[in-house]
């Protein structure tokens, strides 16, 4: 029954989406990427406030969504490389046809404004798509690496990729981003810490990223400061992609659960998700994963391990 349910609203979601090309609803799109665990869920919400545009969850899921069960996770692909496949499922994504009960809980039969595609799982070859599909406006969230850790190791059950070989077999990604790293990529697998782990993957994909994108060319918004001023920090961002959003940010907004909401996380037991890290982080983690940080050269990115230094950030992405 569920399943016969779920081809029901499947093809509803189609019939209405068919509706939406037509009449070309999808030419603006925003591409809300960052590691997962950042608050990329909770940002979309903000971004799209006034439900304007179409919510796109995670295409690039590799369990969830069939169509990318080809892609690994964080799949890197070099900017200046052909890769027929992966441009071929973008096309879909970015022209907004594409469809499933994961990507699309629900699709209102109504005009849209645009496109909002909020992904975990493209970080590193969020830059070779940019430059086939210019006119996605990308937006990178950036949150402390052990918020994002320490939420990983609560939520595990999710699976999230952790083990460094990733890295180590990735010939390409070894050679134009990681060759003075191979040795501290190792040292991470032998101790075999999840935390330590889930940080690694953080630094890489922050190291990627940095060294292909201008900062012109990202909106790069971290999690501390739209926690801070959220107004401010969104409508920064809206400027960047060219979205008017008509909707006041108040409080049943800014406070509403996401999807991915967990017992455990800030939200649900009304915590600091600045400091709620330090619960699951050990002493010895802290020294691991500050170590790591500083070998990667993110150690003044977030000198104290709660706020971010915003100028040193974006300054990583001036060439």
């Amino acid at each position: 029954m569920f399943e016969i349910r779920a081809a029901v609203k499947n093809l509803k979601h189609q019939l209405l989406i068919k509706r939406a090309l037509r009449r070309n609803d999808f030419a603006n799109v925003i591409w809300l990427i960052g590691d997962g665990r950042s608050g990329t869920t909770w940002i979309a919400n903000l971004l799209n406030a006034d439900k304007t545009y179409r919510e796109m969850f995670e295409p690039f899921h590799p369990v969830k969504v069939a169509e990318a069960s080809n892609f690994s996770e964080n799949m890197y692909v070099p900017p200046d490389e052909a890769h027929r496949q992966l441009q071929d499922y973008m096309v879909r994504v970015f022209d907004g046809s594409l469809t499933n009960s994961w990507i699309d809980r629900n699709v209102p039969n109504k005009r849209f404004k645009g496109l909002l595609v909020k992904d975990v799982f493209a970080n590193l070859h969020a830059k070779w798509a940019t430059n086939i599909f210019p006119h996605v406006r990308p937006i990178l969230l950036i949150r402390n690496p052990l918020s994002v850790a320490s939420s990983k190791f609560v939520t595990k059950r999710w699976n999230w990729p952790e083990n460094p070989d990733i890295f180590l077999k990735d010939e390409k990604l070894m050679l134009n981003h990681l060759s003075s790293f191979q040795a501290i990529i190792k040292g991470v697998r032998s101790r075999d810490d999840y935390i330590e782990k889930q940080v690694l993957n953080w630094c890489v994909i922050h190291k990627v990223l940095t060294e292909q994108f201008m900062l012109s060319d990202i909106h790069i918004l971290c999690y501390e400061d739209a926690y801070a001023r959220p107004a401010e920090c969104i409508d920064e961002a809206l400027y960047f992609t060219n979205k008017t959003c008509e909707q006041a940010l108040d409080k049943a907004v800014l406070n509403s659960k996401s999807i991915v909401s967990f017992k455990g996380s800030s939200i649900v037991e009304n915590k600091n998700p600045l400091t709620l890290w330090r619960e699951n982080v050990t002493p010895h983690q802290l020294s691991l994963v500050s170590k790591l940080l500083n070998d990667f050269g993110f150690a003044d990115w977030y000198p104290d391990l709660e706020k971010p230094n915003i100028s040193t950030i974006k300054n990583s992405f001036l060439k």
